[in-house]
């Protein structure tokens, strides 16, 4: 960037404007950033909108302004490509190791850099900026002191959530963003999150055994007989599928995050209904969308199939629009290597579905 280069006016001074800059177009260069805050300019300063600062602009879409050729990212954000996100980690050290304080103005920097994760990199590195933010005492309050009670980051992880399970259909990233909650969810409870991660971490791992909460006065896995809708394998507690060094958690509505650590007691061991899965590695994880058309109110139903090293594979989904609230419930269906996979997916829901409504 050439000396006369006048940048873009965010806000803040010549500066802090060519600060942003620096950090907004290819792979941050901190040997420039450097060179700008030696010659005066203020990690810290104030701007005209006080629902922003310097750190948080730079973060804010991060994805798309490091790399703006990626154009389609966000329909691909579950496969490899880090350099965007491992780039903004760099760049959220960058600023904590040089002075940046999150506390600013009430709490409100480290907020509204939260909030800017939201729409960063769609990837597992926003999970790990989030860390970075919370450990550097980030709080997840309001973004500024004139802004609704509802303008948190961790609502606007739950919204961006639901945006991409009921409007995107994209249940991966979808769940990526169940790991950013989680991980609020942790931090609020004053529980550890570092061990908190996307579901992708559990590729590869071996599954040892799988844990479940007890159910609520009746047996963890039951058999439902709805109208429409009949399955055996039916249940509403959490499921911990033990791997070595952690677990992959599974949600009553077919959420899927990892952790590396277990409630410490009360679980009961379902090991031997997975049969297949237990003592095989995870090889990849797939998702489905399949819509349940009710009157006219379409509801979203995701369809997610663990494959295993040993080709079995596990496919869990919920009865989401086929029942009322209350009999809500997930279920799964297990595949042997027999059966082929182009059949494990939707195909094969629709067509047990409709066995049932024969009966």
């Amino acid at each position: 960037m050439s000396s006369d280069h006048i940048p873009y006016d965010y806000g803040y001074g010549e500066l802090e404007n060519r600060l942003i800059e620096v950090f907004q177009v290819g792979p941050p260069d901190f040997a420039a950033a450097g060179e700008l805050l030696r010659q005066g300019a203020d990690l810290n300063a104030v701007g005209r909108d006080d629902e922003e600062n310097i750190l948080s602009e730079i973060l804010s879409g991060y994805v798309f302004s490091a790399n703006p050729t990626l154009d389609h990212f966000r329909e691909h954000a579950h496969r490899p490509n880090p350099e965007p996100g491992r780039w903004m980690c760099d760049i959220i050290r960058f600023f904590l190791n040089h002075g940046f304080d999150v506390t600013k103005r009430d709490d409100c920097f480290g907020a509204q850099c939260l909030r800017a994760l939201t729409l960063s990199t769609y990837d597992r590195y926003m999970l790990n900026s989030l860390k970075l933010l919370l450990d550097a005492g980030a709080k997840n309050r309001t973004v500024s002191p004139t802004a609704s009670e509802y303008e948190t980051p961790q609502q606007s992880i739950v919204s961006e959530e639901s945006y991409q399970w009921c409007c995107e259909h994209d249940y991966a990233l979808s769940n990526v963003f169940e790991a950013a909650y989680q991980i609020y969810q942790a931090a609020e409870e004053g529980r550890p999150y570092h061990g908190i991660d996307s579901y992708e971490a559990a590729v590869g791992k071996k599954i040892r055994k799988v844990l479940a909460e007890p159910g609520d006065g009746r047996p963890v896995f039951f058999s439902t007989k709805f109208p429409g809708f009949k399955e055996h394998n039916c249940f509403t507690s959490t499921l911990y599928f033990v791997y070595d060094g952690g677990v992959l958690i599974a949600s009553q509505h077919c959420d899927f995050w990892t952790d590396t650590c277990l409630p410490d007691a009360g679980l009961v061991d379902v090991s031997g209904r997975f049969k297949g899965i237990v003592g095989n590695r995870i090889q990849q994880f797939s998702y489905q969308h399949r819509a349940v058309i009710n009157d006219r109110t379409h509801f979203n139903r995701p369809i997610t199939t663990i494959r295993m090293d040993s080709g079995h594979r596990a496919a869990f989904s919920t009865n989401f629009g086929l029942v009322e609230n209350e009999d809500l419930v997930a279920y799964f269906n297990l595949f042997p290597p027999s059966v082929p996979a182009s059949i494990t997916g939707e195909k094969a829901f629709a067509l047990r579905l409709k066995q049932w409504l024969r009966r």
